[in-house]
């Protein structure tokens, strides 16, 4: 759709962190917004204190493996802890407290995501060939529950907003819902016809990103709502304000675009290289946003605020 909206996000101002550990995998902000956290292919995991100021060298992690892929900050109800998954079949959840990991969760599979419920109480694991785990915090042992997807790898996993729902989105294209914790499937949304590369979810919608297209479903019934076109490659991350107003949007082309729940566009925003990681500030409308190496540019972390 053509941008009649107004831009609201045309005075933000790019701030880029201090980052040498290769290609950004993955970025997550701590629950109150005031850290940043990122996880590369070589090095540490570093965080950036952002109430600080001069911010921009930042913390590394010496607690944490070097093989860290995806990264997810806990829940207010625990905001210390931070699950950070390694690419050898482990997931760490680490406590800034102490500075030090507090609990191992040996997975099954590759990881490919990691997803704190809202309530703080469990962590979901993904695996793009062995389906999911699910790992109770208070018995991390093992998984409480594991499930794959039948003829399917599953791209990204996700719950819905008050945790009652697991989304999962899977590259055969649909998004396959279960009650939690009773695992009952609930329907599938079949939402695109190949892959469905990303999923997210917020108290009204629910965004899937697939080959040229981001489509807004219902969290009420299901029902497909709006679909956002003009995407000249295929849309790997979609994401939703803390608002609910806006749906951020990266695909191949080296352009972030950032649309409201209607389609409309409202802002877009030229990145050094391929966006590898997204995520909006949990209090307010900036965001963060991961490239990788362009024609004249290094691997980067950028906050847009």
């Amino acid at each position: 759709m053509a941008s009649t909206a107004p831009d609201v996000f045309g005075k933000h101002k790019e701030n880029t962190m201090h980052w040498d550990q290769g290609t950004v995998y993955d970025i997550s902000w701590s629950s109150d917004g005031s850290q940043l956290t990122a996880a590369g292919s070589t090095g540490p995991v570093r965080t950036w204190r952002l109430e600080r100021g001069g911010h921009k060298e930042g913390d590394a992690h010496s607690g944490l493996p070097s093989s860290i892929e995806r990264i997810a900050w806990s829940p207010p109800v625990n905001p210390s802890l931070l699950a950070a998954a390694a690419y050898e079949k482990t997931v760490c959840v680490w406590d800034q407290r102490l500075s030090s990991t507090t609990m191992r969760f040996a997975t099954k599979g590759v990881n490919s995501d990691v997803e704190w419920h809202p309530r703080g109480t469990h962590v979901l694991v993904a695996s793009r060939d062995e389906g999911m785990e699910v790992f109770d915090t208070a018995q991390p042992n093992r998984p409480v529950v594991s499930a794959s997807i039948d003829g399917a790898s599953l791209n990204s996993a996700r719950w819905n907003a008050d945790g009652t729902l697991l989304l999962l989105a899977t590259h055969a294209g649909s998004v396959e819902i279960y009650a939690w914790p009773t695992m009952t499937h609930i329907t599938t949304i079949p939402a695109h016809a190949s892959s469905c590369n990303c999923i997210a979810s917020d108290p009204h919608y629910i965004a899937t990103g697939g080959a040229d297209s981001v489509q807004l479903y219902s969290t009420r019934d299901f029902s497909l709502l709006t679909v956002i076109g003009g995407f000249e490659s295929p849309v790997v991350f979609a994401e939703f304000s803390a608002c609910g107003k806006f749906v951020a949007c990266a695909s191949d082309d080296e352009h972030l675009v950032i649309h409201n729940t209607k389609g409309r566009v409202v802002h877009k925003e030229k990145m050094h290289g391929l966006t590898t990681a997204l995520e909006w500030h949990p209090r307010n409308l900036a965001f963060a946003v991961a490239s990788a190496a362009g024609k004249s540019s290094k691997p980067s972390v950028s906050i847009f605020l």
